[in-house]
């Protein structure tokens, strides 16, 4: 990242056609350069309020040349995003004037901002904890309602809050452990481990619980996977667009048609997913068929759950039979059966194969859709779907809290068995080091550019 007294500028709008484009400056200079570059209707400086909006025209400096009308926001530091001071500029929106805006800013000598720079400032100057820096992105890419809220309550400060608590209390029994550390011969009272074991065995429930939200927590952010497979004109495609309610795939009733993977996202009832059309399973006839199977098997292992399809026009060969047995041993494998429309219903027959009642579906009437993406839905969420606010929606999360309590789990062992006070304060400061780590405290700077290389320039 660049230095972090430079005023940095970009386009904080997405590229192309639309309504507004927004042009957001921040760092000392943004005031010079909203005095030299904004003028009034007579040609004369515009006053800007703080935290207020105002009319203005953008001028090319040493000339009466217009460039755009906008409207100016003025945000003095440090009540902005970034803590410092913030000029962001309201454009038509397109692929001219917010670019043009941004060449007479940076002529200004403001440089343009990297990916995510604006939110690292808000990071590094204590705005945000590195949660909420994340749930940031997370919120700008979220694919359904549902996994919006989930990001929503990250970037309120919904786990830090809780995170919070629980270095509160790690703390407040760490400083008792201490104390009869370092004054074991004077007369503090008798030293009672029970006293501080109930508040350990309350934050390691409430890690445990947390810890819980991860499967769904993860989906919500990285989207469920799901890949079709089964026999070549089993349906897959079909079912695929389907899913989507768009033609993706294309449909023919030549076998072998998709001979590579494709993803599309779908919401099942909330539930972000990703999901993968494969080449049909068979022995393959072509090099070209075959590197297509390879990929239907390698998307198969890549994925959260299976939907294997059973073409419900005609038998099952012995071959599909076989491959249907691998698949189910392999668990995570939701059997549909298509083509119900045609009448032979064959989920009877095949719920021996499967050790359940599949479900059917067929993409010409409709029937079965619904109960397909209601079963994506519980094999992500579960029948209750998300549950407790502030989710661990990354493996980051998941492995700080997981170490954290195992640390906290180590100490209260150490307590019920009269082990060394020393290891029992060790273990402590060790579990309230990790959820400091979770929230972004000394976290290392190649870690922290991973994380904002990830966002877009201009947030």
């Amino acid at each position: 990242m660049g230095p972090l007294d430079d005023t940095i500028a970009a386009v904080a709008t997405a590229p192309g056609e639309g309504g507004i484009a927004v042009v957001r400056v921040s760092g000392s200079e943004a005031g010079a350069v909203a005095s030299r570059l904004l003028r009034g209707g007579g040609g004369e400086p515009v006053a800007l309020q703080a935290r207020g909006v105002a009319f203005a025209r953008v001028r090319e400096p040493g000339s009466e040349r217009t460039v755009d009308e906008v409207l100016a926001l003025w945000m003095p530091g440090p009540a902005s995003y970034t803590r410092e001071d913030v000029l962001e500029i309201q454009c038509h929106g397109g692929q001219i004037a917010g670019r043009r805006i941004l060449e007479l800013v940076l002529g200004e000598g403001v440089r343009i901002a990297e990916p995510g720079e604006f939110t690292l400032r808000a990071y590094l100057r204590g705005r945000i904890d590195l949660v909420q820096a994340e749930a940031v992105l997370d919120t700008i890419q979220a694919q359904t309602a549902e996994a919006l809220e989930v990001h929503e309550e990250l970037l309120g400060g919904r786990l830090s809050q809780e995170v919070a608590r629980w270095q509160q209390v790690l703390g407040r029994v760490l400083a008792r452990v201490e104390a009869e550390l370092d004054f074991a011969e004077e007369e503090l009272g008798e030293w009672a481990p029970e006293e501080v074991l109930g508040e350990l065995e309350d934050v390691a429930a409430a890690m445990g619980e947390k810890l819980g939200t991860y499967a769904w927590g993860r989906t919500s952010r990285e989207g469920f996977r799901v890949a079709l497979l089964g026999s070549p004109n089993a349906g897959k495609s079909s079912l695929l667009n389907c899913l989507a309610e768009d033609d993706h795939a294309i449909v023919s009733p030549i076998a072998g048609t998709t001979r590579d993977a494709m993803e599309v996202r779908v919401n099942a009832g909330g539930v972000p997913v990703r999901l993968v059309d494969t080449a049909g399973l068979r022995s393959p006839g072509d090099p070209i068929e075959e590197e297509g199977v390879r990929r239907a098997r390698k998307a198969a292992a890549e994925s959260d759950l299976i939907v294997l399809l059973c073409d419900g026009g005609r038998e099952l060969s012995e071959g599909e039979v076989g491959e249907t047995r691998s698949l189910m041993a392999g668990g995570k494998v939701l059997p549909v059966v298509s083509k119900v429309d045609l009448g032979r219903r064959p989920e009877a027959a095949l719920a021996a194969l499967f050790g359940t009642v599949p479900l059917g579906v067929s993409v010409l009437t409709g029937e079965g859709v619904a109960e397909v993406l209601g079963a994506l839905r519980e094999a992500a969420w579960g029948s209750g779907g998300p549950g407790i606010g502030g989710a661990l929606t990354r493996q980051r999360h998941r492995t700080a809290v997981q170490s954290a309590l195992s640390c906290v789990t180590e100490a209260m062992d150490g307590l019920r068995k009269g082990i060394f006070v020393e290891v029992v304060a060790s273990r402590l400061h060790e579990a309230r080091r990790r959820l400091s780590g979770l929230l972004g405290w000394g976290t290392p700077e190649d870690v922290l550019e991973a994380i904002f290389s990830e966002f877009c320039i201009g947030k």
